[in-house]
């Protein structure tokens, strides 16, 4: 008997390492005269820390941010010493120590993280996180007290925009007015406001570090417009099976799609466990040799189904599917969600393959 070669069971998920260079490179060019770091939390918008961060460094970046202690260690073990870590998080009791050791800067965001760190930091440098209309970390600008950080070592103050995918909102120029007013009291420590939406409002937002984000791994920053940037993430997933819809007959839990006709269907290996997000039911979408095929029915945990009525011709079982690429936001407008969260939930069940001259 001739023996048959297995059919693909799980998706995978293809990182162009050489678009995130490309990506980190205009980001570079858009922030003119400031130096670019890169926000590296959640495992690299979850493309892989380990495998981005590297590629980074060499595209020139020598500030990283991280959100919490393990991020930031992750890390300090790919890319060495030479490397400035940032903990968003701050610092808390217990912590102090290994963030000496590993030489990580704490970005300080209340008094008592700033008296930890003046006791237990031993003059390593910390930063500042100023708020200024988000409402979320940071110092109240309203009531902040320079004298506060007297007997630190600040390599960096900085705040962050509640609004910069949309630069016309009144917020952008009010925080920009807020902060600048702090950074007069710290003229010669480093600023950074600008996230990737804010490098793009131009260089009186940049000051001296920019720390763009989703841009690197091809999101867009703004709601409309902006930079082309090179897709990064794809996910290939296999179908399992092909079969007949009966006009009228229903299609996975809660019975939630009725074929209108007779359709065919293909039952494709993603779902929320890989990082589908529920929402996608009946309003996702993938495609299969370019073609858009629609997501019926709700997404389930490893299963989804999608309507293949219409292509040139009906694939079969091994055939795959694809999703993100270079519809990472359009799949992300249709599933009521934002690009940020289908990135970073990309699950570990993932086949992971990394390409480009970087890999």
């Amino acid at each position: 008997m001739d023996s048959v070669a297995p059919l693909p069971s799980s998706p995978r998920l293809i990182i162009d390492l050489d678009a995130v260079r490309t990506n980190y490179q205009l980001m570079a060019i858009l922030s003119g005269t400031a130096k670019t770091g890169a926000a590296i939390k959640a495992n690299a918008y979850g493309v892989g820390l380990e495998r981005v961060a590297p590629v980074l460094a060499r595209a020139g970046c020598a500030s990283f941010f991280c959100a919490h202690l393990s991020e930031a260690m992750r890390a300090r073990s790919v890319l060495g010493h030479e490397a400035e870590i940032f903990v968003l998080s701050g610092v808390s009791y217990g912590e102090a120590p290994l963030l000496r050791q590993k030489f990580l800067t704490p970005v300080l965001s209340t008094p008592e993280q700033i008296q930890l760190w003046r006791e237990a930091g031993d003059g390593e440098p910390a930063a500042l996180h100023i708020d200024t209309g988000m409402n979320r970390l940071g110092f109240d600008w309203h009531g902040f007290d320079p004298a506060m950080a007297e007997g630190l070592n600040l390599s960096l103050i900085m705040s962050h925009f509640a609004c910069a995918a949309d630069p016309d909102h009144a917020m952008n120029k009010i925080q920009l007015n807020r902060f600048s007013l702090i950074r007069e009291a710290f003229p010669k420590v480093r600023a950074s406001l600008a996230n990737s939406a804010g490098i793009l409002h131009g260089p009186e937002t940049h000051f001296g570090l920019t720390r763009p984000g989703i841009a690197l791994y091809g999101g867009a920053p703004l709601d409309t417009g902006g930079p082309a940037l090179a897709p990064v993430a794809r996910i290939e997933a296999p179908i399992l099976q092909v079969r007949t819809l009966r006009k009228g007959e229903n299609v996975g839990y809660a019975a939630s799609f009725t074929a209108p006709r007779n359709m065919t269907i293909a039952t494709v290996a993603i779902g929320y466990a890989d990082g589908l997000p529920i929402s996608a039911s009946n309003h996702g979408f993938g495609r299969i040799d370019g073609h858009i095929t629609p997501l019926i029915g709700r997404v389930s945990m490893d299963l989804s189904a999608f309507d293949v009525s219409l292509l040139p011709s009906t694939p079969e079982p091994g055939d795959m599917l694809s999703l993100l690429g270079k519809d990472l936001e359009a799949l992300a407008s249709a599933s009521d969600t934002l690009s940020y969260e289908l990135l970073t939930r990309l699950g570990p069940r993932f086949v992971r393959q990394y390409k480009g001259s970087s890999a």
